[in-house]
């Protein structure tokens, strides 16, 4: 939350106007909340609902499933009845259902060639043989960048 409100007061900004949020969970609420009128937070992944670790794999470990039932039970909730009066919305995106769009899809990579958009930053990487390591980075949630 805190890290929102410094970005937002850093831009000189009070709120935002899309959300693009593949974690969900604590993060869903506060990002919601900073939205302007008009907003849109765009869910397109759970990352909150996968468990982290190697040991948490284990279906020996009745951890995981009580877990992952907890945040599900916990998981953040709209009222679509109050999103008119709030003036934001929420929607998902899946490309797998863009799959049978393949024209609009090409039409659309287009666009985003033509924008000669700056590269990704690339934190770290590891050869292929190190990707038990990797994953650990990545799910450990201390990453910049691209792995």
């Amino acid at each position: 939350v805190a890290q929102l409100r410094d970005a937002l007061k850093a831009m000189g900004e009070d709120s935002i106007d899309i959300a693009l949020d593949a974690v969900s969970g604590s993060y869903f609420q506060p990002t919601f909340d900073a939205l302007g009128p008009g907003g849109r937070h765009v869910v397109y992944g759970a990352a909150d609902l996968t468990p982290h670790g190697d040991a948490v794999w284990s279906l020996l470990n009745p951890m995981v499933g009580l877990k992952l039932a907890y945040k599900w039970l916990t998981r953040p909730k709209v009222d679509p009845i109050e999103l008119p009066a709030v003036n934001k919305s929420v929607m998902g995106f899946n490309l797998i259902w863009m799959f049978s769009k393949v024209d609009e899809l090409l039409g659309l990579m287009d666009e985003l060639y033509g924008m000669d958009l700056e590269p990704p930053l690339v934190g770290q990487t590891f050869a292929f043989g190190d990707m038990p390591n990797a994953l650990r980075l990545f799910q450990s949630g201390n990453t910049t960048g691209k792995v």
